[in-house]
């Protein structure tokens, strides 16, 4: 079977997940991370609670506030307490949860990949995104960052699919729709990156009156979702979500951290600039290189002899938009958060290694040795990794912290 024709095999990410899932209560493991422990708790709280209440979770005892929870909308809180009603222990539902998150976007990724490159190309990022530093981070937790990217992907990939069927419209608006419901009004940035896409893939195969199309009526479904959301969390409490959400969280923005504003925004700059370059490291640097040597040369190419497609030169000009857009964004904010842009880590990754993959041929020769079973060796991996990191909480083996966000 050629690589271009290798389909797609479902039962070792079966394995891998079902062995995650037995080994998460069976460790009892759990997280230093106190937005994880949190999430954690009040997603295996609400599992107790009616389905009717889930849309109004509360702090549970012991943390810094109490009453009802309104730093976010209760998305992220969903399938934990899903997994948790169908009887799996509830406080490791929320970390099975983001194990899942994971593997789906791991998946995607590959499928939006092969969308502007090769698919041995496209595959091997299956296994190199797992070997990321944000990777490692992200491991076993439950904040929103995982499920967030995931939603963003299924979005991106339905735009894509929706400039040629209009049915993938649906697709695109429920996945832009959950992402405002679990991340709040940073999910809005969803919108953008998706004509970012659309930007980037004029002129290509197929057409983009259908998917421009589908991206306003999404935007229509967004204020929809947002006003039934405050609908039903009035009648669920006789209070408004958006009145102390809105009030909290654009307040916490505006507010200053420093007297020098323009000085205190381009530290900001720098900061994330420093994120972007660590956590997608090494790709980060193969793809700064690679960007500064076709500028030199005064233009982008594959290798010495042949010039990248215009697919492959849309895919750079999207990993650069996207990564402009999201730090530009929240460098204008003095809180500063390595989550906060957390997909362009992922993005600035796919893009570095699949330069490297044309320029170094040592690299790419590994890529088509374990192109031979694709899933086998991500799930293998995606277990060993698993493993490490359990290995590691039980060693309490000390974690690497650079440049924190209070500096």
């Amino acid at each position: 079977m050629t690589s271009g024709a290798r389909g797609f095999e479902a039962w070792p990410w079966v394995i891998a997940l079902s062995i995650v899932a037995v080994a998460l209560p069976a460790l009892d493991v759990g997280t230093r991370d106190p937005d994880s422990r949190l999430y954690a708790q009040i997603a295996a709280r609400m599992s107790a609670t009616p389905v009717s209440d889930w849309i109004a979770p509360t702090w549970p005892p012991g943390w810094y506030m109490q009453g009802l929870f309104r730093e976010h909308p209760a998305g992220i809180f969903i399938l934990p307490a899903l997994f948790a009603r169908l009887g799996y222990p509830a406080e490791q539902a929320a970390y099975a949860a983001n194990a899942v998150y994971q593997v789906l976007a791991l998946l995607l990724f590959q499928r939006l990949a092969v969308v502007l490159v090769p698919p041995l190309e496209g595959r091997a990022l299956g296994w190199v995104l797992q070997l990321l530093p944000i990777a490692f981070t992200y491991r076993v937790r439950a904040n929103h960052e995982p499920a967030v990217l995931l939603l963003l992907l299924v979005a991106v990939l339905s735009t894509e699919r929706s400039r040629s069927r209009v049915a993938w419209v649906g697709l695109m608006a429920a996945s832009l729709c959950a992402l405002v419901l679990v991340k709040g009004v940073i999910g809005l940035v969803g919108l953008p990156v998706c004509a970012l896409w659309l930007l980037v893939r004029r002129g290509s195969a197929g057409s983009n009156r259908k998917a421009w199309f589908g991206l306003g009526a999404s935007l229509v479904a967004v204020a929809l979702a947002a006003w039934a959301h405050e609908a039903l969390y009035l009648r669920a409490t006789g209070q408004s979500f958006l009145a102390d959400y809105l009030g909290r969280q654009l307040g916490l923005a505006r507010a200053p951290q420093s007297e020098a504003l323009l000085a205190q925004k381009a530290y900001n700059l720098v900061w994330y600039l420093g994120r972007v370059v660590w956590f997608p490291f090494p790709w980060s640097l193969v793809l700064l290189a690679a960007m500064l040597g076709s500028w030199r040369a005064g233009r982008i190419r594959r290798s010495a002899d042949e010039p990248v497609s215009a697919d492959g030169r849309a895919g750079l000009v999207f990993t650069l938009a996207l990564t402009v857009l999201y730090v530009g964004l929240f460098s204008l904010s003095d809180r500063r958060a390595d989550r906060y842009i957390f997909p362009v880590y992922s993005a600035v990754g796919a893009c570095g290694a699949l330069v490297a993959l044309r320029l170094f041929s040592p690299l790419r020769r590994l890529a088509e040795r374990l192109d031979r079973r694709p899933a086998v060796v991500q799930a293998s991996l995606f277990l060993l990794l698993f493993a490490l990191h359990i290995a590691g909480g039980m060693l309490r083996l000390p974690t690497l912290k650079l440049w924190p966000p209070d500096s």
